[in-house]
């Protein structure tokens, strides 16, 4: 009688507790949440201790020798390399000593005529905030002085700047420009004078580049699949739940409580990955630790809801599995971290997550300025409330 008498707040505060005891007593769902992301991002630090990745910091030039070949010069409708490309060109060269055209504007054709539009610009703050806006794929500098050093046969580097959030990007822009560079040279019968491109990346911490690109996508990973993986087993087969749904509590009810006890658990984890993240790779992050954390409750929260939803559609135990590993992979392609996948980046709450993580610690942005993405995670997180109940709801059994 005291039970059905008891306010709602205190019966979801009850189910939390209970929820909370259950995983705790899980020894095999406390490695998965805790030790599995731990294990992985101590993968990522021996890999790039091993090898020649942890090298590659902020700002640093990739500069290569371009080897020419035999390639004719393109006309205006040539531009299969960097079809679709929109690029930035900043032109500081002043010096005008060769006889014949400018250098200069000639390798600005070759260049023009290698990407769909080329953007001309009059300094080097307007490109970095087009490039920062993401109205560009990048921007190539062709530096003062850039004529006189190929007329006396004088190593010349161009910088090209890319953005550190987008690595497929960053390929097409550095082989359009590589590939500019070598039709140009090779229009000259160039074979002692050389053009080296300088890669330059914008928007990433002080830090290795590899451990912050690639470990921030291994800390959102773990996030968002982590906590799914677990809460995905947190309906379908409770035992307990089935004596607890004899009592005045509702299925909404039951929902919000496995929700929020698996956010707690993703807060935890949260701190955690974070911290690891942070001081395994010496990182100084363009956000503050506060605001990383929230964000990375709100994943949580997405991957709380996403296992709850598929707890609430699976039968069986085994049906809750196979559910979760189709939408890992799905999510895993889907990602836009490897391919572009159009407009469904702008829909999957991964994805939203990702480029929540990117905006803040990579760019800089604050909470205010990516509230559209924090608010599409909420109403992803809300919609999986309501479908989880509703299919909760018209299950005749827990399984």
């Amino acid at each position: 009688m005291a039970e059905s008498l008891t306010r709602p707040p205190r019966r979801i505060t009850n189910m939390i507790m209970k929820e909370l005891r259950l995983i705790i007593k899980d020894k095999a769902a406390l490695f998965l949440i805790f030790l599995l992301p731990v294990a992985l991002m101590g993968m990522l630090w021996w890999v790039i201790e091993q090898s020649d990745m942890g090298n590659i910091q902020m700002r640093s030039g990739s500069n290569s020798e371009n080897g020419g070949s035999d390639i004719s010069v393109p006309n205006d409708s040539d531009g299969d390399i960097g079809g679709g490309l929109r690029l930035g060109l900043i032109d500081l060269d002043t010096t005008r000593v060769y006889e014949g055209v400018d250098l200069s504007e000639n390798f600005t054709a070759y260049l023009r005529a290698m990407v769909e539009e080329l953007v001309y610009y009059n300094n080097t703050r307007d490109a970095f905030n087009d490039l920062y806006a993401e109205k560009i794929k990048g921007y190539v500098v062709i530096p003062d002085g850039f004529e006189l050093n190929l007329t006396l046969n004088i190593p010349t580097y161009i910088d090209v700047h890319v953005d550190a959030t987008k690595t497929l990007d960053q390929s097409s822009v550095i082989t359009t420009v590589q590939t500019a560079v070598i039709m140009f040279r090779v229009s000259k019968l160039w074979i002692r004078s050389e053009i080296f491109p300088s890669m330059i990346i914008e928007f990433t911490p002080e830090g290795g580049y590899v451990a912050s690109v690639f470990g921030g996508f291994i800390v959102i990973i773990s996030s968002y699949l982590g906590i799914a993986m677990t809460s995905s087993q947190s309906i379908v087969g409770d035992i307990p739940l089935r004596r607890m749904l004899l009592t005045p509590t509702n299925r909404l009810e039951v929902v919000v409580a496995k929700v929020l006890a698996y956010v707690i658990i993703g807060f935890f984890q949260s701190l955690l990955l974070i911290s690891l993240w942070i001081i395994a790779f010496d990182l100084n992050l363009n956000t503050d630790f506060l605001s990383l954390v929230l964000i990375m409750t709100m994943i949580s929260l997405t991957g709380s809801t996403t296992g709850i939803l598929i707890s609430a559609v699976a039968s069986t135990r085994l049906q809750a599995n196979q559910i979760f590993l189709f939408v890992m992979f799905g999510t895993l392609i889907l990602s836009g971290f490897f391919i572009d996948v159009g407009f469904i980046d702008q829909i999957l709450p991964f994805n939203q997550g990702l480029k929540l993580l990117i905006d803040t610690t990579f760019k800089g942005l604050n909470l205010l300025e990516v509230s559209d993405r924090i608010l599409r995670l909420m109403a992803f997180s809300i919609f999986a409330i309501l479908g989880a109940t509703v299919v909760f709801a018209k299950k005749p059994t827990l399984g």
